[in-house]
């Protein structure tokens, strides 16, 4: 078969005609953001392709074909950061570019990366790197505004794209009309915003507000329709167009949340171990809140008690639900074995033996016991501090006639130990007592001493040098004897406060 000249130009002119380059945009990749936020940034990135590729010229490859393509592989996508990793995953898709927007943390502040890969060259054809904004909703933002030209402008045929200048010719043209300003620009709106939870992050139009950064707020907008698009932390994005009609006007958002909720109850046996907290892990990491929100999925809780057996468990968190862990019906009592005999005069008595206060059984007792309990023996209720081991047997053997083994005192040696305190505690008041009484008689000896030093003062030329001497004589000797009951007072009441101390 002959072909003719005519009919080859033909052929590569509808070959030409019909071929339509293929784009690829893979899930957006980084782990500073939810599975909702990225799936926005990716939707908001194929946007970002319509507005410059003409669907004449260009095929946007649907997300579930990619996927399929690439057998569904979407946690190979996720863990993908590689350049050349990024073009493999391209050739699998069957397409000519491939793009991606990932994600990271710098500081504060969210860092957006988009990179678009000519296939077949394995080139990089446009890029958009180290941009930062504080949310989601600045990301939307700069991906809208900037990907469309710096990005899918790259490709060749794109529109908007950059093109060559033209040639210099002579003369003066290309002068454009300026346009007479038309003041006005269409009537604002004072708006009241609200969202339900409150605190949720806005855009308006694409573009964050600062005078109206978290809700509830109020700003100003011009009338008409506006698109808003509401963030908020473990809720789903909302983006909704509202029209804007008058002042005071009011706009309730309600965000669904993307979360659940794990509620655990707290719960003791008996009230042992009350005064010790349990300890809460969750995919082992530490909680001190007992009630906390988590994104959709399996959790591997665990609780421990030193009192207690480990309570663990996996927790299925589903997207609005509130799951409650009652323990009450779950936990039990770490035991150990204990063998408890008593001694009298070195004879085995039988006493009864009591465990957190109710009797268990008299001695020799044997049997478990939960390891947090305070164990008491005979009816005076002697207290046992023995260590209890987890799922071991302890021995031990209480002699009451003397020392107890490791245990202090016995019931004889207590009571004569409380008659030797009660001895010293009586001297030590009898002491100070004396002091007291003693340092009261010094006080009286010195109101005395006084009086005959105020006689000896007032004494006339009519009395005689013996009644001088005698008069002096009285006061020295009463000082002296107010000096030495000082004295004497003092150390008695002091020893009394040593005894007080000591004792």
């Amino acid at each position: 078969m002959r072909f003719t000249p005519l009919f080859i130009l033909l052929f590569l002119a509808f070959t030409a005609y019909g071929y339509q380059t293929t784009v690829a945009v893979l899930p957006s990749d980084g782990t500073v953001l939810s599975n909702d936020e990225l799936e926005v940034l990716t939707d908001k990135m194929r946007q970002a392709a319509l507005k410059v590729l003409p669907t004449s010229a260009f095929v946007l490859v649907k997300q579930d074909v990619i996927v399929k393509r690439l057998g569904g592989a979407e946690n190979f996508i996720k863990e993908c950061k590689e350049s050349t990793c990024i073009v493999n995953l391209g050739k699998l898709a069957q397409v000519d570019y491939v793009a991606q927007a990932s994600v990271g943390k710098l500081g504060n502040k969210i860092r957006l990366k988009v990179e678009l890969y000519n296939v077949s060259t394995e080139g990089l054809v446009g890029m958009l790197s180290d941009e930062e904004s504080e949310n989601i909703i600045g990301l939307l933002s700069i991906v809208e505004k900037r990907v469309p030209a710096e990005v899918f402008g790259k490709i060749a045929g794109a529109s908007g794209g950059s093109k060559a200048s033209p040639l210099v010719a002579g003369g003066i043209s290309g002068l454009e009309k300026i346009a007479d300003y038309e003041f006005g620009g269409g009537k604002r709106y004072l708006v009241n915003l609200s969202t339900e939870p409150p605190g949720a992050i806005l855009s308006f139009n694409g573009v964050p507000a600062a005078g109206c950064p978290k809700t509830p707020c109020k700003i100003e907008l011009g009338d008409g329709n506006v698109r808003i698009i509401a963030a908020l932390e473990q809720h789903e994005i909302v983006d909704t167009t509202v029209s804007i009609a008058r002042n005071n006007q009011s706009i309730a958002i309600r965000l669904k949340s993307s979360f659940g909720v794990l509620e655990i109850k707290p719960a003791y046996l008996d009230n042992i171990g009350e005064e010790d907290n349990w300890n809460l892990t969750i995919n082992d990491r530490a909680y001190s809140s007992f009630e906390n929100k988590f994104s959709p999925g399996n959790y591997n809780v665990k609780l421990n008690h030193r009192c207690y057996e480990l309570v663990s468990f996996v927790a299925g968190i589903n997207k609005g639900s509130h799951e409650i862990f009652d323990m009450a019906s779950h936990i039990k009592l770490k035991k150990g074995g204990l063998d408890l005999s008593a001694l009298r005069n070195g004879e085995p008595v039988v006493e009864p033996v009591f465990v957190n206060g109710k009797k268990v059984g008299d001695t020799p007792f044997s049997d478990a016991v939960p390891l947090c309990s305070e164990i008491e023996i005979g009816e005076n209720r002697e207290t046992v501090n023995l260590d209890l081991k987890h799922n071991e047997k302890v021995r031990y053997t209480l002699k009451l006639d003397k020392s107890v083994q490791g245990l202090g005192d016995s019931y004889a040696e207590k009571d004569a130990g409380k008659i030797f305190k009660t001895f010293w505690v009586v001297l030590g008041l009898g002491l100070d007592w004396a002091g007291a009484g003693i340092i009261y008689m010094g006080y009286n000896k010195n109101d005395k001493a006084k009086e005959r030093y105020e006689y000896y003062k007032n004494m006339g030329p009519n009395d005689s040098a013996q009644q001088y001497e005698v008069a002096w004589n009285d006061v020295e000797r009463l000082r002296s004897d107010r000096n030495m009951l000082y004295i004497l007072g003092g150390v008695l009441l002091a020893s009394g406060i040593g005894v007080h101390i000591w004792f």
